[in-house]
């Protein structure tokens, strides 16, 4: 079955963010939805919509996110990285390297060697005087999430892309804080190590 999805004005634009829960159910499993045009920019959530495999709805939703975020970002040279130092710490005079990503498993000398969306959210307030941030009300494909997905959104920070999308899919609290303990425990194990290293 086909359901033409048609938005007007901001009345119906309401009207279709409020529907999405239902969209997004079982109830839809069968039917293919159809944008009769695409005024308020929402061709992404219909896409997603349209993918009734909620790993793959997850993981389209997740890459989307990501690239729409670092298209904003692309030509801004967000954390005015020179010599691999940010803006904030040159400022501060620190030796630091890779700003907020030192404590992270996945840096590299080329930058991030995976995708975390909770990091590329994240903004430091010497960055926030440089541009305008990119919020997560203002990624239009995130409302396809639950409130719990959007928690974990916000502060699923220093994981790898296939562990965030199992952390969106798994969608419990409790399984994602027990995550995060351990993720945190082998940063903190990985971050001692180096201190030795460099001694």
């Amino acid at each position: 079955m086909i359901k033409k999805i048609k938005i007007e004005n901001e009345k119906d634009l309401h009207r279709f963010y409020k529907k999405l829960s239902i969209y997004r159910s079982l109830f839809y499993k069968n039917i293919t939805f159809i944008l009769e045009k695409d005024t308020y920019n929402v061709k992404d959530i219909i896409t997603a919509l349209n993918i009734k495999n909620r790993k793959k709805r997850l993981t389209y939703i997740f890459d989307t996110a990501c690239c729409q975020i670092d298209d904003y970002y692309n030509v801004k040279n967000l954390c005015g990285f020179k010599n691999s130092q940010c803006c904030l710490h040159r400022k501060a005079n620190k030796k630091y390297i890779n700003g907020c990503c030192r404590w992270c498993l996945y840096q590299s000398s080329k930058g991030c060697t995976t995708k975390n969306l909770s990091c590329k959210l994240f903004t430091c307030s010497e960055i926030e005087k440089r541009c305008k941030k990119i919020n997560f009300e203002d990624i239009n494909i995130l409302k396809l999430l639950t409130k719990r997905q959007r928690a974990i959104t916000k502060s699923n920070y220093f994981t790898k892309r296939e562990s965030f999308i199992n952390d969106l899919y798994i969608g419990s609290f409790v399984i994602w804080e027990i995550k995060q303990v351990f993720r945190f425990i082998i940063i903190f194990i990985n971050i001692n190590v180096l201190k030795k290293s460099f001694k």
